[in-house]
């Protein structure tokens, strides 16, 4: 146990003897198990075996403890790793030794695994920083079955498969299972991001608002079959036994399971149940169980909610009834109000980000919750034995999923405020609670108007209305948008993922791509490409002569399909007449030579970028993908080069750079696209400080995020350093 554990339970076992007082001593009673146990977890988790084992391939048999989840392949600088399944795994044996601790597996998704079942393959050990676990183990190779899922698993697994097949291939198809199961994996990324994005995530999240529907509705239908209410209550156990189950016994299904059994346990003796005893009832026995909980960001968001119903709830009730006669509407409100607020804190310390529309959309959906839960429960239970009627049922339930995602597609537009720093927003938070609790309402109100107002402001500032140029911020790649007006924009790289370019471009209103220029083919450059190809008109879309990597390369040109897509060299000049847009390429060369391979990612892919010069009315820009020194000084000497407003700074602002490429090109700013710490050290402090220099100015992604041009004199950014807040 670590040494400062142990000096903690010293300290409180010696105030424990001290103080006297009954309350004291059971808090200090609680916090000497609470160390204890999470103290003796830890050191298993730290077990010496698994820690000789990093770094190695090793011989595993364990039991598979979760759902298998699809996890797309993350792009990692320019490349992107393979999509894998992804489970929670109990290993049982490692090199024939006998253990009993849990571990991340990550497979291949060309094998099919269950959860309960157990398995042995060949795999190697790898830290996480995932607390709940030993460690991640990676399966090397073929996977053994030895043992089959028990009966219970075979029989929820079938529902649950049976359930999926009913749901239409639509958003609203597949976000019922998530209402209603948990089950997710219907959902697109893009989808679940925007439902994140939105604060309705926690609808696919199983929680005690799922065991409560269910067992009001239980104990509704029941009343006509079993008239004895003990015995109506001992079969609504079994039930939510079973229905734990089926939506799978995770940290937070436990919880609600736990707390709906202590208020259902609290009927059958016939007394009166008290909310907060339930949820302590709850929490103490799960730490007990799973001390690691205790630090699990879901459980804790869980246990928030629940505590922000039970204490702020009745108090928004009571207030607002007296306005509103409809109980349902005041609940409607009054409950994702409370929960919001007290989850707040929480969700802006971890994720230093808040979004204003989290608790109007929570109320826009709550009326359809309930009716989707019990008609999807109803036809999940009736999905093996009885087809016809639970695809009745679902479909019924179809149009109230299509209004949560209505409401989601709705508000995703809106942007999130960003803090640099989380803890400016803690200490407005609080400020605003004493003051409403000291009854200093004039000082409340007061911030809240100052807050509102900046966030308005802010808003309405980016991108401004005649912005020209846009470096989106896409994190570790590159995105550039040249305005060519009426929402119509050339379009030069697409960032690594799909979700950022597609935030900009909807910010920008961008709905048509007459031009669309992919540098090269290296993930943080072409990764977005999905999403801006669905529902926006692009035109042409120009492409490298270099086809490294090839893999990356074929995924984008079957992405490409059906569009007009042209290779292009140096020298080619183009005219957009409708617009007003000359683009000529200085780069690539029709025959590219061998040239250095620097440290990095890939060397012949960079130097085969793409490099244009844009010139509109109102600016010009010269954009080179990742160019390195040796192309860059072949386009120096190429005599095409002219000078330029704008420098979009090559391959992230990286330490190589050609520095007499300045010279010819003069601009006014540079903007360098680059992740905020991130793993290449980009952008280098020794070429900003020869840039700045030159008197040009710097502006960065990573410290500005959004950078949009009017001109290059009028520059605005969406990370306004007014209280550090910057919206998203």
């Amino acid at each position: 146990m670590p040494d400062l554990k142990i000096v903690l339970l010293i300290l409180l076992t010696i105030l424990l003897l001290v103080y006297r007082s009954r309350s004291i001593s059971i808090l200090l009673i609680a916090a000497i198990v609470g160390i204890a146990v999470v103290g003796f977890r830890q050191a298993a988790l730290n077990n010496q075996l698994i820690q000789s084992k990093v770094g190695s391939s090793v011989f595993v048999e364990g039991v598979i403890q979760s759902d298998p989840v699809f996890k797309s392949g993350k792009v990692n600088g320019s490349f992107r790793s393979p999509s894998q399944y992804s489970s929670l795994f109990k290993v049982k044996k490692i090199d024939g030794v006998k253990i009993d601790l849990p571990f991340r597996l990550k497979f291949d998704t060309k094998n099919k695994l269950q959860i309960d079942q157990m398995i042995s393959m060949k795999v190697k050990v790898v830290k996480t920083r995932e607390r709940k676990v030993a460690a991640l183990v990676i399966a090397n190779g073929e996977i053994t079955i030895l043992k089959q899922p028990r009966a219970l698993f075979e029989v929820t697994s079938k529902i649950r498969e049976d359930f999926r097949n009913l749901a239409p291939t639509t958003a609203a198809g597949a976000l019922i299972p998530g209402l209603v199961i948990g089950d997710t994996s219907l959902q697109s990324e893009a989808f679940t991001e925007q439902m994140r994005r939105v604060g309705l995530s926690h609808l696919t999240a199983v929680s005690g608002a799922n065991f409560a529907l269910v067992a009001t509705f239980l104990f509704w239908l029941l009343q006509f079959i079993v008239k004895n209410l003990k015995n109506r209550l001992r079969l609504i156990f079994l039930i939510l036994l079973l229905f734990i189950f089926l939506v799978r016994p995770t940290p937070s299904v436990l919880r609600a399971a736990v707390m709906t059994a202590v208020v259902l346990l609290a009927k059958f003796f016939g007394e009166k149940s008290l909310g907060i005893p339930s949820l302590s009832v709850a929490i103490t026995l799960l730490i007990l169980l799973d001390p690691l909980q205790a630090i699990d960001l879901g459980f804790v968001l869980s246990v928030l909610a629940t505590a922000g119903i039970l204490l702020l709830s009745p108090f928004i009730e009571q207030k607002l009834s007296r306005y509103i006669r409809t109980d349902w509407i005041v609940q409607g409100i009054s409950i994702p109000v409370s929960a919001t607020v007290f989850c707040l804190p929480v969700i802006v310390l971890i994720s230093g980000q808040l979004s204003l529309v989290t608790v109007p959309a929570n109320i826009l959906v709550a009326p359809v919750i309930a009716p989707i839960t019990v008609l999807g429960f109803i036809s999940a239970i009736l999905s093996p034995f009885i087809t016809t009627v639970a695809q009745l049922l679902f479909t019924i339930a179809t149009p109230f999923a299509a209004w949560i995602v209505f409401v989601s597609e709705l508000m995703a537009d809106i942007p999130l405020i960003s803090f640099n720093q989380s803890g400016v927003f803690i200490c407005l938070f609080l400020i605003v609670f004493l003051a409403i609790i000291k009854k200093r309402i004039l000082i409340a109100l007061l911030i809240l108007i100052l807050f509102i107002g900046q966030i308005i402001l802010s808003a309405q500032m980016w991108p401004g209305r005649n912005w020209q140029i846009v470096n989106c911020d896409v994190g570790q790649g590159d995105a550039l948008v040249v305005n060519l007006g009426n929402s119509n924009a050339i379009l030069i790289d697409v960032g690594p993922e799909p979700v950022k370019i597609d935030r900009c471009l909807r910010r920008l209103k961008i709905n048509s791509i007459p031009l669309l220029i992919l540098t090269h083919f290296h993930a943080d450059h072409i990764g977005g490409l999905s999403a801006v190809l669905k529902n926006r008109r692009v035109g042409e879309v120009w492409i490298s002569n270099s086809t490294e990597p090839a893999g990356s390369y074929k995924l984008t040109v079957q992405e490409l399909s059906g569009l007009n897509v042209k290779v292009v060299s140096q020298g080619q000049e183009y005219f957009l007449p409708d617009f007003n847009a000359q683009i000529l390429v200085v780069w690539p060369a029709t025959i590219l030579n061998t040239m250095p391979a620097l440290p990095g990612d890939g060397s012949a892919a960079n130097n085969s970028s793409v490099s244009v010069i844009i010139k509109t009315n109102k600016v010009s820009v010269f954009a080179g993908g990742d160019i390195e020194p040796a192309a860059q000084e072949e386009i120096t000497n190429s005599g095409y080069l002219r000078k330029v407003d704008v420098l979009k700074v090559s391959h992230h602002g990286s330490a190589h750079q050609y520095l007499p490429m300045l010279d010819q090109l003069m601009p006014k700013i540079a903007i360098i696209s680059v992740g905020i710490n991130n793993s290449y050290g980009h952008p280098s402090g020794q070429f900003i400080d020869h840039l700045t220099s030159k008197g040009i100015q710097v502006w960065r992604t990573d410290h500005s995020g959004g950078i949009s041009l009017a001109t290059p004199n009028k520059i605005r950014v969406t990370g306004k350093e007014w209280w550090q807040i910057r919206w998203g």
